[in-house]
């Protein structure tokens, strides 16, 4: 397994790659620092990320409240893009992203 590697970092929240991929074309996982506890042992939780679609584009979306017209609990932030442009968009919509655990 490769080692994690966090790309942005700003101390409460932070992107990274999935490390079960090479870091060049890696999806990747946007993390916020919350409390401890049964469901965030390592005091962060998953509250976005961005991947690669079957047609080579990238996608990236944030938690959101569940809605029932699409039944998902996700906003995509990016879609059709390249993956640096995804990572950005991703980053640039963090503080949008609906958080379960309190904060430290």
């Amino acid at each position: 397994m490769n080692e994690d590697v966090i790309v942005l970092d700003d101390g409460e929240f932070y992107i990274e790659l999935n490390c079960n991929y090479d870091a060049v074309i890696a999806p990747g996982f946007l993390q916020r620092q919350c409390a401890w506890g049964l469901t965030t042992p390592s005091g962060f939780e998953c509250v976005g990320g961005f991947s690669r679609k079957a047609d080579g584009t990238w996608w990236a979306e944030v938690n959101a409240s569940f809605d029932e017209d699409t039944g998902g609990d996700c906003c995509v932030v990016a879609e059709g893009v390249s993956r640096m442009d995804a990572i950005a968009a991703l980053w640039q919509r963090r503080h949008d992203a609906l958080c379960s655990h309190r904060s430290n």
